[in-house]
């Protein structure tokens, strides 16, 4: 069967010199481009060096920041069958314990990387055993090599990688994504995205480890034989604008993000740095990785209108790392679907009109599957499918819906399940996300694990985290979590909120606790019963930014959550208003 690999050398011999990524140059890296033809012969290179030293089937950790080192060692890894296991690189002078996990998960055999985080990695200080221990590769030895003959072979069950889960709400699990896999998840994404093969421009700053910009990004281009720009992501957290600037210079027309990204562009970019911004080529936004808030979408188009950008570009998709990516979204080039529907009604997993405008929560919907996939919403209790209009668990099945977790039968077997579909029995996965369909349209409402049930409540912990979102300027935009623990025999409401640089010296404390507690009971009508206020960058999160709020909880029961400012526990516990 053709894999990526085959693709890139088919790509390579009708076009060589078309450029397939290029990185601008940055505060730490020069300029740098990188041709079909030229990653073709890099990554050839690359798989004779691995298979001097390892076989197929064993797995190679890739340690690289931005730029074309990564992609010759993944697509040298897919060209002899070696598995590749792209990770975020460790932060210095952190501890390497969730490293040398995925080690112990994955047993890797060897490592690629690069010079300095070869250099890294060797320090004892560093305590990266497992890592340091493992022979390495890096770019000056294989593009020293000579390379020689084709990809090798492979079925479309043969594992092409492991990508590690963002571990938002659980441990990382390797996920094993095969050849077919990523063909059939790229097929859809070209069809239901409607990219042009040769003609779409793409700009991204998303993680080349994290499936959103792997996927999403990376192979949807080398796959559509198409040209994309590459920044850091910490360009883009830097300096959202840099981004929108990229899209105007070089026309690009199909670029996305996580909802963050798009709140980050509408409140980060000042007013008059619009005036040269040019977005009308802009034709594919897509918008997943979380969840899709409607105020983002809307903010986002009426900042830009006046660049050009348009509300019909968005493009809002659902998918997951188990589903290789993509599961849903399009068609393309409609506004974003919106549902306005009851918030006292979703939780109790019920779809009812708004009683009043308090009532009301806007969700947007998350597109439609694609030829030979299937959604369905099973109920939580019974295990039966649901007809529309009904909130329960989203399953998915078809060709891009991976075969589980490396190592992790117990786990497949819970994931994982037969069922039957107009008298077909078929292998579904249990998503965990919550959600409904509507005339085909999913919406996505909640996660099954996060979902804080508060005297007989279902509450989404991203509702009440956004409901004082904006509230005040010593809060950090999006820098806060919701969790709830037992307290005295009852399920209680705990906020976990950042704070600005500075905060506790510019503002009074404990109004602003005040302010939040008001803002929650109004809009939420649960009074949490205790208010944490953090340091900056105090909250973990996912290699995406998503917050790791079962990991704060876990702080907090431990005792090692470290705050600025932590009132006294409310005497009124879940009072409901």
């Amino acid at each position: 069967m053709k894999t990526l690999a085959t693709i890139l050398a088919d790509i390579a011999a009708l076009q060589p010199d078309k450029p397939l990524f290029v990185f601008p140059e940055n505060r730490w890296n020069p300029h740098e481009a990188i041709s079909y033809a030229e990653l073709a012969t890099r990554s050839a290179a690359a798989a004779r060096s691995l298979l001097n030293q390892v076989q197929p089937g064993d797995r190679a950790l890739l340690l690289f920041s931005t730029g074309a080192p990564f992609w010759e060692a993944f697509l040298g890894a897919l060209a002899c069958g070696v598995i590749a296991v792209p990770l975020h690189i460790p932060r210095f002078r952190r501890s390497g314990e969730s490293l040398e996990e995925l080690c112990r998960d994955c047993q890797p055999s060897i490592v690629l990387t690069d010079e300095k985080t070869a250099e890294f990695l060797q320090r004892p200080a560093n305590q990266h055993l497992a890592v340091s221990q493992l022979p390495r590769i890096t770019p000056s030895e294989w593009r020293h090599e000579t390379a020689t003959g084709g990809p090798r072979p492979a079925s479309e069950h043969d594992l092409a990688l492991l990508q590690y889960t963002s571990g938002s709400t659980a441990q990382p699990k390797g996920v094993q994504i095969s050849h077919g896999n990523l063909l059939a998840n790229l097929t859809m994404i070209r069809d239901q995205m409607g990219i042009r093969e040769g003609e779409d421009t793409g700009v991204t700053w998303l993680p080349h480890y994290h499936d959103m910009g792997l996927v999403g990004s990376y192979l949807t281009t080398l796959f559509t034989q198409n040209t994309t720009i590459c920044l850091p992501p910490e360009d883009f957290i830097l300096r959202p604008a840099k981004w929108l600037e990229q899209i105007s210079t070089h026309r690009a027309s199909v670029c996305g993000g996580p909802d963050f990204a798009y709140r980050l562009c509408t409140e980060k970019i000042p007013d008059d740095q619009l005036a040269n911004i040019d977005l009308t080529s802009w034709r594919i936004a897509y918008v997943g990785a979380e969840r899709i808030r409607a105020e983002t979408l809307l903010r986002f188009t009426r900042k830009f209108a006046d660049c050009g950008f348009r509300e019909s570009a968005f493009f809002p998709c659902y998918g997951l790392g188990e589903a290789t990516l993509m599961a849903t979204g399009g068609p393309p080039e409609r506004p974003p679907v919106l549902r306005e529907i009851s918030s006292e009604a979703m939780r109790t997993n019920r779809i009812t009109p708004p009683t009043s405008p308090q009532d009301a929560t806007t969700m947007v919907g998350c597109g439609k599957t694609f030829l030979g996939s299937h959604v369905v919403i099973q109920d939580l209790e019974t295990g039966q499918l649901l007809p529309d209009e009904r909130i329960g668990e989203v399953c998915l099945s078809g060709p891009a819906v991976t075969q589980g977790y490396f190592h992790r039968d117990e786990l497949n077997e819970q994931a994982f399940s037969m069922i039957t579909l107009d008298d077909h029995s078929q292998r579904f996965l249990h998503t965990g996300d919550l959600g409904f369909l509507s005339q085909g349209e999913l919406f996505i409402t909640g996660r099954k694990r996060e979902i804080l049930i508060i005297r007989g409540r279902n509450l989404s912990p991203e509702d009440i985290e956004q409901s004082f979102s904006g509230l005040h300027p010593a809060l950090i935009p999006g820098g806060a979590v919701a969790f709830s623990i037992d307290h005295h025999g009852q399920e209680s409401l705990i906020l976990a909120v950042e704070l600005q640089r500075n905060a506790d010296q510019d503002f009074a404390l404990d109004l602003v606790v005040t302010q939040i507690r008001n803002q929650v009971i109004v809009a939420i009508g649960v009074n949490p019963i205790e208010i944490l206020l953090l340091k900056q960058m105090a909250i973990p999160r996912t290699s995406s930014g998503k917050p790791k709020r079962l990991a704060v909880r876990d702080f907090y029961l431990n005792g090692t959550l470290e705050s600025l400012f932590r009132e006294q526990p409310a005497h009124e516990v879940n009072k409901i208003i």
